[in-house]
């Protein structure tokens, strides 16, 4: 979508070719819910071409979007309807609607939602509540999850899509997961709806209900999510067993630990589903308001590393939830984790809330709110890489290495050994694997005896070195071949240092702009080692077909 809104000249073709059409057929399923003489707002107009057609009804139309390339096409496109005064495109966004409140009959919106993210949809339709007279109708269309045996064909073809905007480097729509859950509770109800593609799009009419002369909406909590249980802990397993490649959030928003009150504290945390269950656990015995910011499924290490848990999302769970009331302590605590994310001193001047860094570990926030410590002990601000750290950071490291590099290789080399029917040659490659695990061990054990350096090339070359000695030996006790160790001590060598520089983002050891700064050196080593082993992969493969090595 973003792509295709660079180009306004082209974007409808080329949105309408993308849908398959279905576009065409929800504007005209949403002009066919429209009566005349209305006050219309429409949020997300792009090219203006629907907002042209709610005019041509006889109504008065508002549209506007935050791209400037947009509006700028549909005032030239539709430079007559604007002079008769029944149009008027701006820049604008759903954040701040340019209407008073409950002065409009109808507001449109068709493919925003999916360019949102759970706590904006929230915000969206708190905003389209305000401004909306009492009665009055909300209409949206947008891409969903389709329910059934759809779900999965949805899932492949949106898991390719993905890939495919990855590998351009574009940022991909957001699935409207939870939007049904908000409906009813901020202060709608559903009315019309029509589905295309099994459900996939849908466009759908929401009547403004509980107006009883307030001027704000209710607001939305998520559910209660349990954190307890063999179904907790499997999630929990699910997360360190698939490399946390995937990114596995819960519903951003506020949550209870315990029975808080007025004066209970209030902790903020990522909405990943492994933080959330590990500090609730933590805060078993603890009456607590739990605020899970919307990091994109993201740990918080991670997401404050990145654009994922910051002062954009500490202010967007702001204006989204209740949190400003449901507590007197006007104090967030924070995980000190998030302070590479959060900037305070770039906080609005009149944020409402104190900023305070908890401890780098949710197993110490009892002690820490109990004490109130003026100044934290080492303990709970220097993060130390424990051996359990370690262990739980080498079986995480381990399964994203196998899932994004050396999986798909692996099994095309077996394959190729089944063709040739060589049983042989499948034990090497076992050996392989072993060999990638390993290296991975001899890493998250002896990472400490790298502490000589900052530099994880340095770090690389050393576990490197390590491996040849440690892997070899162990290859030496099942070949006793000095050919064989010849022919696979390059691949011991670049298994460790590849894996070495792939594990410097799961320590504390150093920060992403050091890491920056070593890669194009690692680039030329890496391509120069890979080249190598390549070569010795090949001579393996040729030596143990003719069984000169066993």
């Amino acid at each position: 979508m973003k792509k295709l809104e660079e180009e306004p000249e082209t974007y409808d073709s080329k949105f309408t070719s993308l849908t398959k059409g279905i576009n065409v057929k929800v504007h005209s399923w949403v002009l066919d819910q429209i009566q005349s003489d209305q006050s219309i707002l429409e949020i997300g107009s792009g090219t203006g071409s629907l907002a042209s057609k709610m005019v041509s009804k006889g109504n008065i139309v508002v549209a506007i979007d935050n791209n400037i390339q947009m509006i700028n096409y549909a005032k030239q496109k539709y430079s007559d309807t604007l002079e008769k005064g029944t149009l008027l495109y701006r820049l604008g966004s759903f954040t701040d609607l340019p209407v008073e409140k409950r002065s409009l009959d109808l507001i449109v919106s068709t493919f925003l939602l999916s360019e949102l993210r759970p706590l904006e949809q929230q915000i969206f339709l708190r905003n389209a509540w305000k401004a909306l007279k009492p009665n009055s109708r909300l209409i949206i269309a947008a891409e969903f999850v389709p329910s059934g045996f759809w779900k999965v064909g949805f899932k492949i073809k949106r898991w390719w899509f993905k890939k495919k905007l990855h590998r351009l480097r574009l940022k991909s729509t957001f699935l409207v997961k939870w939007f049904f859950n908000y409906i009813e509770l901020i202060g709608f109800k559903i009315g019309n709806q029509k589905k295309w593609k099994h459900g996939s799009i849908q466009a759908i009419e929401l009547l403004k209900i509980n107006d009883n002369g307030e001027d704000e909406p209710d607001y939305y909590r998520p559910k209660t999510k349990k954190f307890k249980g063999l179904i907790s802990q499997l999630r929990i397993y699910r997360c360190l067993f698939t490399g946390q490649i995937d990114r596995v959030p819960i519903e951003p928003g506020i949550y209870k630990s315990g029975n808080p009150n007025s004066n209970s504290p209030i902790i903020v945390t990522a909405n990943y589903e492994y933080t959330y269950i590990k500090l609730m656990r933590d805060l078993q015995s603890i009456d607590a308001w739990v605020l899970c910011l919307d990091s994109n499924g993201i740990n918080v290490w991670c997401a404050a590393r990145g654009d994922d848990f910051g002062n954009k999302q500490l202010l967007e769970a702001l204006e989204a939830t209740d949190i400003r009331v449901v507590s007197e302590k006007k104090t967030l605590i924070l995980p000190q984790l998030s302070a590479g994310g959060v900037a305070i001193p770039q906080l609005p001047e009149k944020f409402p809330f104190k900023v305070k860094y908890g401890p780098i570990w949710s197993k110490d926030l009892k002690q820490f709110l109990s004490e109130r410590p003026v100044r934290k002990p080492d303990s709970m601000k220097l993060a130390k890489f424990t051996l359990s750290h370690r262990v739980r950071a080498g079986i995480t490291h381990t399964t994203f290495l196998f899932r994004k590099i050396f999986l798909i290789p692996i099994i095309a080399i077996l394959l190729s050994f089944i063709i040739l029917n060589n049983i042989a040659i499948i034990w090497w490659l076992g050996e392989l694997v072993i060999w990638i695990i390993l290296s991975n061990v001899i890493i998250s054990i002896f990472f400490p005896l790298s502490k000589f350096t900052r530099k994880f090339i340095v770090k690389a070359v050393f576990f490197g070195c390590f491996s040849i000695f440690f892997i070899g030996a162990i290859s030496w006790i099942f070949h006793s071949s000095y050919l064989y160790l010849l022919l696979n001590f390059t691949i011991y060598f670049w298994i460790t240092f590849f894996s070495t520089m792939s594990f410097s983002g799961y320590t504390m050891s150093t920060s992403p702009k050091e890491i920056q700064a070593e890669y194009p050196v690692f680039r030329k080593i890496n391509l120069t080692l890979i080249i190598l082993v390549v070569i010795q992969l090949g001579i393996n493969i040729i030596f143990f077909m003719l069984n000169i090595i066993n």
